[in-house]
């Protein structure tokens, strides 16, 4: 690929090379269906989201680069990210991230890749612990105190159709609990990537979170249903970039994310980036930092480890850190 992308020297312009994919992959047109038309419906129902956890990021390395991982997570973490990255597994793959979240709270996840003749499947589990919270009554008086978790289970299959272009779908088992009340629901992920043959340009979709909601007592929640766009640009080996345009429906909030990463050593990475919410500034809060995100990744025998933190003003500093195994 890199040869032809050298050696060509009349490239076609951006217009023809859109429409000619078009035309050889027509499936794309249902995707795309959906994101224009099953988000719009859904619009008019003027609430906002529940199952908040689901948006808490996964992976190290994506963090450190501002959330823009749409187009290029080729590992196990495009459980989170876009299931069609599963089919870009070389291998089997065991990844485990944790992070150091807000006010206390702990969130994990536990992932497993393993790609067949036939596809690439995933299973993973999601964890968010608040740890214990002080109850109180109607009137302000403390009731003793109790737990809140969150958890989601998911199972993804994405399949290359051909050289460039991948296409994945995963289903999630979400539940809450907050004291002795619970909530049980499902949901549905959706992702697409292609690669651009004579260019280093990768384009990714994906539509999240597709399903019935959370329901606590009488009160049903939607979930964080998002439609996602993402660019990655590999401006010269080992130096890259990404873009993510992310559309959180029910919120009807925009966030961008752009971020790079530089290998300036066959083991080392160092990362940066910026996600914000457009139109009311920084995505993660008042702070002139929130929204910044920097990490760094090694990678020694075939095990990635990384680590990315986020600053959240008041609220403290996030850190993430991430291990990849393949065997």
């Amino acid at each position: 690929m890199r040869a032809r992308y050298v050696n060509q020297k009349i490239q076609p312009g951006w217009i023809d090379l859109g429409f000619t994919w078009v035309l050889e992959h027509p499936y794309c047109l249902v995707l795309a269906f959906v994101f224009l038309c099953v988000p719009t419906y859904w619009l008019e129902a003027g609430v906002k989201s529940g199952a908040d956890f689901l948006n808490i990021a996964v992976g190290a390395r994506a963090v450190g680069m501002g959330s823009a991982h749409t187009a290029s997570v080729e590992d196990v973490h495009a459980l989170y990210w876009n299931p069609a990255g599963l089919a870009a597994m070389r291998g089997r793959e065991l990844g485990f991230t944790h992070a150091e979240w807000l006010l206390g709270t702990r969130y994990d996840f536990l992932g497993f890749g393993y790609p067949t003749p036939s596809g690439a499947w995933g299973l993973g589990i999601y964890r968010l612990g608040q740890g214990s919270l002080e109850g109180r009554g109607a009137n302000r008086e403390a009731t003793g105190g109790f737990n809140a978790v969150d958890q989601a289970f998911s199972l993804a299959y994405s399949k290359a159709l051909d050289g460039y272009s991948s296409f994945g779908a995963g289903v999630k088992l979400l539940h809450s609990r907050i004291g002795r009340d619970t909530a049980n629901s499902f949901a549905l992920d959706l992702g697409a990537i292609h690669k651009l043959g004579n260019w280093p340009l990768s384009v990714g979709m994906t539509l999240q979170n597709l399903g019935p909601g959370m329901k606590f007592i009488s009160q049903r929640d939607p979930l964080p249903l998002s439609a996602t766009v993402g660019l990655a640009y590999r401006i010269v080996p080992g130096l890259h970039m990404a873009l993510d345009l992310k559309r959180l429906i029910y919120d009807q909030e925009t966030n961008l994310g752009i971020g790079t990463e530089y290998q300036f050593l066959p083991a080392l990475s160092l990362r940066g980036g910026y996600l914000a919410a457009l139109g009311q500034g920084p995505a993660s809060g008042p702070s002139s930092l929130a929204g910044l995100g920097a990490g760094m990744g090694l990678k020694l025998f075939g095990t990635q480890l990384d680590y990315a933190m986020t600053p959240f003003g008041e609220l403290g500093n996030a850190h993430r850190l991430s291990f990849n195994f393949q065997f």
